[in-house]
């Protein structure tokens, strides 16, 4: 008897504390052989009822974010020449067409010239056309002669069409023979090998700007080998970050890389997100929770109701306020979320699922 006093003592002290911090105000339980819940305590504690629920497996797994390869755009001079003026930074949004940089380039005066050519050529062709159509109204030339004049202009046209086009391609700028670099899309330049004076050659390869659209970024998780066929595509996921990590992003698996990395011997999986605040930085690190469903149903509680204590499961069963149980269970699976169980409880029993810690002390101690 003295024994059950002095830990229904404990118990009310215990319980006192921890509600104080919420603002509430604790009755002492009562002290007799029979272990009650106080009115008070029953205001604070919550339930959740054993029902059966479909089971959900998770796998957690790390990742980082990345541009959208698919909207990765690599942007490279048309000719050699000396870099006269930049315009764009990296880091900066920009919109198709934007001018990025002038390049002076002396390989534009070769075109220069073909437009020159090209339009004494048209000129040409046109007179010799106006005199042939004349000629032949009168009877004064053959249809061959005249076809033959028709033809070559057309011919004159096509050059000169041609010639302009390239230099309308480089955005070429007059006598000065400077040609402009501009953005073929809209997005974030994340790249930038290019600096002002800088010789471009017209044998380098590299590209001098990269621009993505990151409004919608990739996810790339590591999956190690035991975890490969606990993948597929359409599984569901939730992805937080170290800058958010209140927050967290939804989206599903749309494609399963089938290589393995040789170095670190993962596989990787791609997650799409819609990123329209630009949040999702390419570059940062993730973590992904990917969720998906076995094709059957089992007992389940929130997960937070489980406690473990001596390398064991338990779980508090109240019937009454006077009628509280401690109960081992045997788990199938835990998340993060809900606990599915193989035994130690049935179906509509209700389980304390907040201060059941304290009142499992309070009883097993």
């Amino acid at each position: 008897m003295k024994n059950r006093i002095y830990i229904l003592s404990i118990f009310s002290v215990a319980t006192i504390t921890m509600l104080s911090s919420c603002g509430s105000k604790v009755e002492e339980v009562a002290a007799n052989p029979a272990f009650c819940v106080s009115d008070t305590l029953m205001k604070s504690i919550e339930f959740e009822t054993v029902q059966p629920r479909k089971v959900v497996h998770e796998l957690r797994l790390t990742g980082k974010v990345s541009y959208n390869q698919d909207k990765l755009v690599k942007v490279f001079p048309l000719a050699g020449g000396f870099v006269k003026e930049l315009t764009a930074e990296l880091g900066d949004f920009v919109k198709k067409g934007q001018v990025l940089a002038l390049v002076r380039s002396p390989e534009i005066a070769e075109y220069y010239n073909q437009q020159i050519s090209a339009q004494s050529n048209l000129a040409s062709a046109q007179k010799n056309y106006s005199i042939a159509e004349e000629l032949y109204k009168t009877k004064s030339m053959s249809e061959r002669e005249y076809l033959g004049a028709q033809r070559e202009l057309k011919i004159a046209e096509g050059d000169l069409y041609r010639i302009n086009q390239i230099l309308d391609m480089y955005g070429a700028e007059g006598d000065e023979l400077v040609y402009t670099i501009k953005a073929p899309v809209s997005g974030f330049i994340v790249n930038k090998d290019i600096a002002l004076n800088m010789e471009l050659r017209t044998e380098n390869t590299t590209e001098v700007f990269t621009i993505s659209d990151i409004e919608n970024v990739w996810v790339l998780a590591n999956v190690y080998e035991s975890d490969i066929s606990e993948v597929k595509e359409g599984y569901e996921t939730e992805i937080t970050t170290i800058a958010f990590p209140d927050k967290v992003y939804r989206g599903k698996i749309d494609k399963v890389f089938n290589l393995l990395d040789p170095e670190s011997k993962v596989l990787k999986v791609r997650i799409t997100l819609a990123n329209k605040d630009h949040e999702l930085k390419p570059d940062m690190f993730a973590n992904v929770v990917v969720k998906y469903s076995e094709d059957k149903e089992m007992l389940a509680i929130p997960s937070k109701a489980v406690i473990f204590d001596k390398n064991r499961h338990f779980v508090m069963s109240f019937e009454d306020t006077c009628k509280i149980q401690t109960r081992p269970i045997e788990l199938y699976k835990s998340t993060s979320e809900y606990t599915y169980i193989l035994s130690g409880v049935k179906q509509g029993d209700k389980i304390i699922s907040k201060y059941q810690l304290l009142i499992y002390d309070a009883l097993n101690d």
